[in-house]
C-alpha cells in the first residue's frame, strides 16, 4: 500500500513538472510573437549638433588704473560699483612733496635764466672787442663757451620744471574710461610706491551691458567652432535663465593641465538686464550645426528591426525585393517575415546602408534612406521618406499582451486569497 502511494506521489510531481515545462515554452513563444506595430509619423524639425564647455565670464573692456609717481594716498572719490565718467577724479596723492619738488625747479630755472643772460651780454662784449682787436680770440672763445652752457643749463632746468609740473598733475588720479569701478585696491593714508612698476589702485570695466566669455574647448572638439556660431548658455545664479551669445574669436594658444589640451573661446553676449557678473561661470552649448525644417524622424527607427512574423506590406512600385546579400531595396511581400537573409549577408555582416520601416495599414514596409546629422533624438533624412510617412519606432509583443489580459500565473505559485475556482 506504501509501495503505490509513493508512485502516486511521484507521478503527481511529474505531472505538474511537465505543466510547467509546457507552460514555460508557451509564454517564451508567445513573448517572441510578433504584435501591433508602433509608429510616428515624419515631420519638419529643427536639428543641431552642438559641443559643451565651461568659461568665466569677463567685462569687454577692462582697464587697470594705476600711479605712476610715489606718495600717500589723500582723498578716494569713489568706491565699489561707483559709476564713473571719463577723466572724473577718482583719487588724489598728498601734493606737498611734488609742490615742493616744483618749487625748487622754478628757482633753479630763474637761476639758469640770469646766468644765461650774463654769459649772453658778456659774449656780445667781447664780440665787439674782438671786432676793433681789443679782445684776443682766446678771450672770445671762453665769451662763448660760457653763454652756450648757460644755455644748456636754462634748457635742463626748463624740463626739470616741466617734469616737476607733469609729475604733480599726476597726483591727481583720473578715470581713463567711463563705466564701473569693479575693484578699490587702496585705502586713505595708504603709501603707493611707482619706482619699480606701476600699482594698481583702481579695475573699472567700460560697460557691464555687454560681457564676454572665455569658454575652454576641449582639443577633440575645437575644429567644429567658427566665428559667428550660436551660443546658449546658463549661470549657477539664473539656473532657470538662457543666456544667447556668439562666438567671437577662437585663440590658437593652447592651455594644457594635467595633459588635457584646451583652447580659449572668446563668446560675446548681451547683459542688458545686467544679471551676468563678472566672474560668473557659464556653462556652454555651441551650435557647431543647425538646420531648421528638416525631414527628422527619431534615431530609435533605424535601429528597429520586425520580429519573425511581423506581416509585410507590398513593395512599391519599381522597389525590387532585396537581394540575400542585402542591397536593402526591399522584402519579398506575404504573411511572414523578414527572412534571416534580410536581416544579415551570408558573411555574417549586416547589410550596408541606412533602412528604417514604414508602417502600411499594419504592415511593415522596409524603405532604403539617406540620412544628414543627429542631434542624438532625431536624425535628418536626405532622401527616401516624405513628411507624413509613418515610420515604424518598436513593436509590441503578443506575448506581453496576453499576459496582462490572462493575469496567468505560475501553477506552483498560490492564488489571491477569494479566488473563485471554476
Amino acid at each position: 500500500m506504501k509501495k503505490l502511494l509513493k508512485i502516486f506521489i511521484i507521478l503527481i510531481i511529474l505531472g505538474a513538472i511537465a505543466y510547467g515545462v509546457k507552460m514555460f515554452f508557451f509564454s517564451e513563444t508567445a513573448v517572441n510573437a510578433a504584435g501591433p506595430l508602433v509608429s510616428t509619423k515624419v515631420s519638419l524639425e529643427t536639428i543641431a549638433t552642438t559641443i559643451s564647455a565651461t568659461g568665466t565670464l569677463e567685462p569687454v573692456d577692462q582697464v587697470e588704473v594705476g600711479t605712476q609717481v610715489s606718495g600717500d594716498i589723500s582723498k578716494i572719490y569713489v568706491d565699489f560699483n561707483s559709476k564713473v565718467e571719463k577723466g572724473q577724479v577718482i583719487a588724489e596723492l598728498d601734493k606737498s612733496k611734488l609742490k615742493a619738488t616744483l618749487t625748487q625747479a622754478e628757482i633753479a630755472y630763474k637761476s639758469a635764466q640770469a646766468d644765461f643772460k650774463f654769459k649772453e651780454s658778456t659774449y656780445n662784449r667781447v664780440k665787439k672787442l674782438s671786432e676793433s682787436n681789443s679782445a684776443s680770440a682766446v678771450e672770445l672763445e671762453t665769451a662763448e663757451y660760457n653763454m652756450t652752457s648757460a644755455k644748456l643749463a636754462l634748457e635742463r632746468s626748463e624740463n626739470e620744471v616741466n617734469q616737476a609740473k607733469l609729475n604733480l598733475s599726476y597726483a591727481t588720479i583720473k578715470s581713463p574710461i567711463s563705466g564701473v569701478v569693479l575693484k578699490r585696491a587702496v585705502e586713505v593714508g595708504q603709501t603707493v610706491a611707482a619706482s619699480m612698476s606701476t600699482p594698481t589702485l583702481f579695475v573699472i570695466a567700460k560697460d557691464l551691458s555687454l560681457m564676454k566669455v572665455m569658454a575652454d574647448v576641449d582639443e577633440a572638439d575645437i575644429g567644429q567652432v567658427k566665428a559667428g556660431q550660436r551660443v546658449e548658455f546658463t549661470v549657477d545664479a539664473f539656473q532657470n535663465d538662457k543666456f544667447s551669445g556668439t562666438v567671437q574669436e577662437v585663440r590658437l594658444s593652447p592651455t594644457t593641465t594635467s595633459n588635457v589640451v584646451t583652447y580659449t573661446v572668446v563668446i560675446s553676449a548681451e547683459n542688458p538686464d545686467q544679471k551676468l557678473l563678472p566672474g560668473m561661470t557659464a556653462t556652454c552649448t555651441i551650435v557647431t550645426q543647425e538646420i531648421k525644417d528638416a525631414v527628422a524622424i527619431p534615431v530609435k527607427a533605424l535601429k528597429f528591426t520586425p520580429a519573425d512574423g511581423t506581416p509585410m506590406a507590398e513593395p512599391p512600385k519599381g522597389m525590387r525585393p532585396p537581394h540575400p546579400e542585402g542591397d536593402m531595396k526591399g522584402p519579398p511581400p506575404g504573411k511572414f517575415g523578414p527572412p534571416k537573409s534580410f536581416k544579415k549577408r551570408p558573411d555574417g555582416k549586416k547589410p550596408s546602408g541606412n533602412l528604417v520601416w514604414i508602417n502600411i495599414d499594419g504592415k511593415a514596409a522596409p524603405r532604403p534612406v539617406k540620412i544628414g546629422i543627429s542631434d542624438g533624438v532625431n536624425v535628418q533624412i536626405l532622401k527616401g521618406l516624405s513628411v507624413g510617412d509613418s515610420v515604424v519606432t518598436s513593436q509590441e509583443t503578443l506575448g506581453t499582451a496576453k499576459s496582462e489580459k490572462s493575469g496567468a500565473s505560475s501553477p506552483f505559485m498560490p492564488g489571491p486569497p477569494g479566488k473563485k475556482k471554476k
